[in-house]
């Protein structure tokens, strides 16, 4: 990461090419976009959910099961997308 010295400067009246945006995060092992970091996290917390809910309503079959069938389809929701209809 780059950092960027300034000093004797008040820090409200900054230029604007003196900011640094940067797109990569820095981890012990790779240089990873925070874009692929969310991706990574959302699709992994998406999964463990999908097995959870597999795993309840296949464990409770005669119970009222509706509020996994909801999260279920929420979340294939998310990753199928919508038909596109042609007129």
């Amino acid at each position: 990461m780059e950092d960027i010295n300034i000093e004797n400067k008040d820090p409200e009246h900054v230029p604007v090419e003196e900011t640094v945006d940067v797109r990569t995060w820095d981890t012990c092992c790779s240089h990873s976009s925070k874009e692929f970091i969310k991706y990574i996290t959302t699709v992994s917390l998406s999964v463990i959910v999908l097995i959870f809910c597999i795993v309840m309503i296949y464990s409770n079959p005669e119970d009222d099961n509706s509020i996994y069938f909801s999260l279920l389809s929420s979340i294939i929701s998310i990753y199928i997308p919508n038909p596109k209809i042609e007129k």
